[in-house]
């Protein structure tokens, strides 16, 4: 199976067992000296176009308001690959413009580091 990372971002997966979940953060934690049981090396990224829908008529609003954001394009991906890693962002904007996200995969079950609780890789990759 060939992969492409359209992400900037290294990825590293954890086995679940290597994690636990913080209840008080609602995060997963990995534990300490628990390495990685595969790594996606960082990628080309790909980016989606969005521009505003017309300003909506609001009277007595005490802040400035805009039309909501709509996607109008996305970057293509290069051919040739099973699955494809995006952001969420992206694969948003190919469903909002009735593209094919069956190849399309984002990670899901983000993992944090303990001692910085920074993201340091996921548990899984969520495909379609």
């Amino acid at each position: 199976m060939t992969i492409y990372n359209a992400t900037p971002h290294q990825i590293n997966f954890y086995n679940k067992s290597d994690v636990e979940f913080d209840v008080a953060q609602r995060k997963y934690i990995v534990s300490v000296g628990a390495e990685p049981i595969f790594t996606i090396a960082k990628g080309t990224p790909v980016n989606c176009k969005t521009a505003n829908a017309p300003t909506p008529t609001i009277e007595n609003c005490p802040v400035p308001v805009v039309g909501a954001v709509q996607f109008t394009s996305y970057d293509p991906l290069p051919e040739g690959y099973d699955l494809y890693i995006v952001s969420n962002l992206y694969r948003s904007a190919v469903q909002a413009l009735s593209g094919d996200t069956s190849k399309l995969a984002t990670v899901t079950d983000t993992v944090y580091s303990a001692a910085d609780i920074k993201p340091c890789g996921c548990l899984a990759l969520a495909v379609g």
